[in-house]
């Protein structure tokens, strides 16, 4: 069960074509003035932003209830299948795994009986020597390798079975491995992403700004009320103040931020390959640790949540501007 489960996880992590592409047709364009743009026109882009990326999260969160709903369905079907394997790989007997689909009644000596015949059908060791194993020097474990390896080769010459339970944990390790390679790729590219923006939001100075800005509000709202003369012009200059720190603070940063979308966007469109890929290997391993065929949505979920994350970026492209003149 616990496999099954593991395998779900793999494959809600998949990419496709179809509602990709639809997607990434409709991803509203950079507004072409962001610190001079009126509060009505920001609003609404925020607005069409924020209904695109809602109906998009709910698109995946429905693809994600449909491939939990298809494992669920085919929980009995899964358990067969990765028992069937397990026997394959393992040489296990039909009562040694009807033992194992009710481990709960199995005493301590039982499962560990049953773990050793595992590893001595597979490894040609025990338990106890697999623990050895682990403390062994890398020129210790080096040379049981090859050791193991050329008895395999030897074997497997004369046991078309053992070649055959071989070549099936080749298989299964071959097609992990690759569905590992592909997840650090993803995770490469998020971190490419990530360090777009993180050098504006780590910026000291940024922070220094909005400190003196919020140091002047406090002073201005401090004095609010009836003044005289003299307060009213400090007031006075503490207002344009604050507005020539928002526009400096705008015309610095939003660029920035404005530049970084631009490669943002740029890295999402040439990584479809890699998340494509990587819905097609989680599909495979799901296959081949279940042997259930996944839903063609499944593998569309990596795309879809780099565009939604691409329009969670985008929806903030106003987040340095801080001054709408038509409020004075």
């Amino acid at each position: 069960m616990l496999l099954i489960m593991v395998a779900a996880g793999l494959v809600l992590t998949g990419a496709a074509q179809t509602r990709t592409q639809d997607y990434m047709q409709k991803i509203p364009a950079l507004p072409k003035d962001s610190c001079n743009a009126t509060r009505m026109s920001v609003e609404n882009f925020v607005s069409g932003v924020s209904f695109l990326r809602e109906e998009l999260v709910n698109e995946i969160e429905g693809i994600r209830e449909a491939v939990e709903s298809h494992m669920e369905s085919n929980t009995d079907v899964a358990e067969e299948n990765v028992m069937n394997q397990m026997s394959q790989m393992y040489g296990i007997s039909q009562a040694d795994l009807e033992k194992m689909k009710n481990s709960k009644d199995m005493t301590a000596a039982e499962k560990q009986a049953l773990a050793n015949k595992m590893m001595s059908q597979q490894a040609n060791m025990t338990m106890e020597e697999a623990k050895n194993f682990s403390n062994m020097s890398e020129a210790g474990k080096k040379a049981y390798a090859e050791a193991y390896a050329a008895e395999s080769m030897a074997v497997a010459k004369n046991d078309p079975k053992q070649s055959a339970k071989n070549n099936y944990a080749s298989n299964l390790y071959q097609t992990n491995t690759a569905q590992q390679a592909a997840y650090s790729k993803i995770n490469e590219i998020s971190s490419r992403i990530a360090a777009l923006y993180n050098p504006i939001e780590n910026d000291p100075e940024r922070q220094k700004m909005l400190d003196r800005m919020s140091a002047w509000n406090s002073k201005l709202t401090s004095m609010m009320g009836i003044v005289s003369d003299d307060e009213a012009h400090i007031m006075d200059s503490l207002s344009l103040r604050i507005k020539n720190e928002q526009i400096a603070y705008c015309n610095k940063y939003t660029p920035q931020y404005r530049s970084a979308l631009r490669k943002h966007l740029q890295i999402v469109k040439a990584s479809m390959p890699d998340y494509k890929k990587f819905g097609d290997i989680s599909a495979e391993t799901t296959k081949a640790q279940t042997g259930l065929d996944m839903p063609a949505e499944g593998k569309e979920l990596a795309s879809l949540e780099a565009i939604a994350e691409y329009l969670r970026s985008l929806h903030e492209a106003y987040k340095y501007k801080l001054y709408y003149p038509e409020d004075n």
